[in-house]
């Protein structure tokens, strides 16, 4: 019979039945050696009237076990061994002395002492099985040679004898009690310790799922606060995107106003330009490549025919957008009234009206005003055979038929804002050679300072003249068709930085 429950619960119950089983083992051997050394000399009372046929053998039978008993368990006492040992000694005083008759014919009284020693071994003594086995063996052994010695009779004759059969069989019962009970102590202890473990084991699960418990109510209790904040947030939310979706609804309809009204300026604007057809006939051999950043520009370019010469201007006004458009209707509100009103033909004299009519129509002198344009016009007069250019601060760009480069630099003063000294006063005109196989170019500087590439930089003026110097060989469609293209791909992916004007042609 095995109980292995070893692991169930944490703890080993083999090894705690072990110390369970030495303490009270030692409990049990302690109370078994009182006994044997305190009451069983009593029991001699009775055979102390009988007439003993030798005194010494008597004491020694008698009151040797106790005396030994007693010595065995103060050496226990001091060096603690095995309590198993203990019992041993204590039964085996016990039955030698049991063992003894005064009267070897007394057989009764010998056979009551016999069934008293085994009754009191099973109740007083536990031991493992193993040990009661021994000990059955050795008791009967020592019974038997005890009495052949002192009864002088045979082995047999002590099987012979009447009782001897019912001493055997209390004897294997007492036993077989002891050994019995020693399991059922083993086993309860085992069943108490695992109980006690189990319980041991729920009261702390039973407090930790307390503490869940505790802890997921605190939880709960956080998740609804935060479920009612989250409420007002989503209420507070949802007011605010109704109010957004309002805000945003009336700003779409604001933009749809503004955009409106901007491309309304657009066609006004567009009909402030020359058209194609008149730049056609003025100059069939030109392009214009005009991209404006917003819907309308602050670039805008001005043509016209005066007495016999055709007179080209390409202006970039101060801002984009809006604001560069009311300054492109300044602008070309001046020129109307310098060329075709006045009558001035001159490109430097132009630049200097236009300076003169842009500082008084914005009251440049009584406000802080610095707006203005930078401009480059080329007079060309077909009759005479002479071209005139004045610029500010935009350069000519000349490329003869063999793709040589020539830059006629314009003024380094604008037009509007205030001069700094009186010599910056009056720009001046250049004359440049009229010849029919060189091609001509004026331009703003959006096409240059947009930025872009591999590398978002700008485009450089450097880069647009050699570009033009590739391309000055090709017909002007192409020419304008290829300078878009480049424009379009260097850009890519980033936002266009300023309006971009750029005129080219040819004499015929």
């Amino acid at each position: 019979m095995k109980l292995n429950l070893s692991d169930s619960f944490g703890i080993n119950l083999n090894e705690a039945w072990k110390a369970e089983y030495r303490r009270i083992g030692h409990i049990y051997a302690r109370w078994g050696a009182v006994l044997v050394i305190f009451l069983f000399p009593l029991s001699t009372i009775p055979e102390l009237s009988i007439e003993k046929s030798n005194i010494y053998i008597w004491y020694i039978f008698r009151y040797g076990p106790s005396v030994v008993v007693g010595v065995v368990f103060l050496l226990h006492q001091k060096y603690r061994f095995s309590h198993e040992l203990l019992f041993e000694i204590i039964a085996f005083c016990l039955f030698t002395s049991v063992a003894y008759m005064v009267d070897c014919n007394d057989w009764m009284t010998y056979l009551i002492s016999m069934v008293t020693v085994f009754l009191t071994s099973a109740v007083l003594v536990i031991l493992r099985p193993f040990f009661f086995v021994i000990n059955f063996f050795a008791v009967f052994i020592l019974q038997i040679l005890v009495h052949t010695y002192f009864c002088d009779v045979g082995i047999l004759d002590y099987f012979l004898m009447k009782g001897v059969n019912i001493l055997i069989v209390v004897g294997v019962t007492t036993f077989s009690i002891a050994g019995f009970r020693y399991y059922i102590i083993k086993n309860n202890f085992m069943h108490r310790v695992a109980l006690q473990e189990a319980h041991f084991e729920l009261q702390e699960r039973n407090q930790s799922l307390m503490k869940v418990q505790k802890d997921l109510r605190f939880k709960s209790d956080q998740i609804s606060e935060q479920n009612e904040e989250l409420k007002v947030q989503k209420e507070e939310i949802q007011s605010q995107r109704d109010a957004m979706q309002s805000q945003k609804e009336f700003i779409e309809r604001q933009n749809r106003d503004i955009i409106g009204s901007i491309r309304y300026a657009q066609r006004i604007q567009s009909a402030m330009l020359p058209t194609d057809a008149y730049l056609k006939k003025m100059l069939p051999k030109s392009f214009v490549l005009f991209i404006p950043r917003d819907i309308v520009s602050g670039d805008f370019y001005w043509a016209a025919e005066v007495n016999g010469k055709k007179i080209l201007a390409a202006i970039d006004c101060t801002g984009h957008g809006v604001p560069g458009a009311f300054m492109s209707l300044v602008g070309d509100t001046n020129m109307n009234q310098i060329v075709l009103q006045e009558g001035v033909v001159d490109p430097a004299e132009i630049l200097n009206k236009l300076h003169i009519g842009v500082s008084n129509y914005l009251k440049q002198s009584e406000t802080e005003n610095e707006d203005g344009m930078d401009a480059a016009i080329v007079v060309i007069d077909d009759k005479e055979k002479t071209i005139q250019f004045a610029g500010a601060k935009n350069p000519l760009v000349i490329i003869n038929d063999n793709q040589k480069v020539e830059i006629i630099k314009g003024d380094s003063m604008s037009i509007g804002g205030k001069r700094k000294s009186k010599i910056e006063n009056n720009f001046l005109t250049h004359s440049v050679e009229y010849n029919l196989k060189n091609s001509f170019y004026i331009f703003s500087d959006g096409f240059q300072d947009q930025f872009g590439g591999p590398h978002d930089k700008k485009f450089m003026v450097s880069k647009l003249r050699k570009l033009l110097q590739e391309i000055s060989v090709k017909d002007f469609n192409d020419q304008r068709y290829i300078l878009k293209k480049q424009f379009e791909d260097w850009k890519y992916g980033f936002s266009q930085t300023d309006d971009v004007l750029l005129i080219g042609f040819k004499l015929i």
